[in-house]
């Protein structure tokens, strides 16, 4: 199937019918042979409103959104054709499940898909109608493209920026699951929980964060955010809250310290304890020096009876050599 809109025909790929949106085509130009997917809709040019017909003027005569390629009627039929991109891109989606890409490989992902959001001029709507790893895609050179989805561009006017963070969110959270999922990249984690949070006026905001996650993360090695044994998660848990508790840690420190100081000056400042006295040894009291007015002590107490001991027998042996005498 041939769909001739102006000067350029369209060969139909894919028809992609709705029940309640606009029936679509995927279309290669056969006209100019470019390698590039197109999208079309039609619309009976009785049911198109006039406000859509303004808003595609307005982006067209911008001359910003290049993806709006064409607009207008051919036989009583209303027709929007937009460029999706390279034939050889493939969708997020099926890289992601597929490929087996690097840390810094889906930071250059992530980077490429936000400036072509902006440098592009990407509508409100026919970003946020597009915002699906389905229909983002990526070429083996990581250029960029949107898949565009128009079976409800006549609701344009029901886009807004924070339903565009939301699904980017989403979208960012898929491209970095493996890490995020084991609670690894906490600034990815926390420039997510901004975007959802709605604290971002536009999309330059978001990309400027982005980029210096980016950078940050340009060095790290990747076998580093693999999860690791129940000891080394444990430690790096225990190291993520005290880097959390540092100051709390110091004031304990300082005051544990200020006590102990205290603590030694009253420990000197108490009177010494008396000395234990023991009465006796065994069978054997010990008289201390000055006890009931004397000044001997036990040593001399044993001299004193070895002396008598040593008398008694020189007597006895002088009795015994002379028995003449006692004759």
């Amino acid at each position: 199937m041939i769909i001739r809109i102006l000067d350029k025909n369209y060969f139909v790929q894919q028809t992609i019918p709705s029940e309640k949106g606009l029936v679509q085509y995927v279309c290669l130009n056969v006209s100019e042979d470019d390698g590039r997917i197109y999208r079309i809709v039609r619309i009976p040019v009785r049911e198109v409103k006039q406000e859509l017909v303004r808003y595609l003027a307005d982006l067209y005569k911008a001359d910003q959104f290049h993806e709006l390629v064409q607009y207008g009627n051919e036989k009583d039929q209303f027709h929007v054709v937009v460029d999706c991109g390279p034939v050889k891109g493939r969708s997020l989606a099926d890289r992601l499940q597929t490929d087996v890409l690097s840390l810094a490989e889906r930071l250059s992902m992530g980077e490429n898909f936000l400036k072509y959001l902006i440098v592009s001029s990407i509508p409100l709507w026919f970003a946020e109608s597009s915002m699906d790893t389905e229909h983002i895609s990526f070429t083996d050179a990581l250029e960029p493209a949107l898949n565009f989805e128009l079976e409800y561009l006549d609701r344009f006017q029901d886009a807004s920026f924070r339903n565009l963070q939301s699904k980017l969110r989403d979208v960012l959270y898929e491209i970095f699951r493996k890490e995020l999922d084991k609670d690894k990249l906490p600034e990815m984690l926390s420039l997510l929980n901004k975007i959802t949070q709605g604290e971002y006026s536009d999309l330059m905001g978001i990309y400027q964060d982005y980029r210096k996650i980016q950078l940050m993360l340009a060095d790290v090695d990747e076998a580093s955010l693999e999860p690791q044994n129940v000891l080394w998660r444990i430690w790096g848990r225990l190291k993520s809250i005290l880097s959390h508790s540092g100051r709390l840690l110091g004031y304990v420190v300082y005051a544990v310290a200020i006590g102990y100081l205290i603590w030694s000056i009253w420990h000197l400042l108490q009177p010494t304890k008396p000395k234990d006295v023991y009465p006796a040894i065994g069978d054997e009291t010990i008289i201390s020096s000055g006890e009931n007015g004397s000044n001997t002590d036990s040593s001399a107490s044993d001299d004193s009876s070895l002396e008598e001991m040593i008398s008694d027998e020189e007597f006895f042996s002088q009795q015994v050599s002379n028995p003449s005498e006692e004759r």
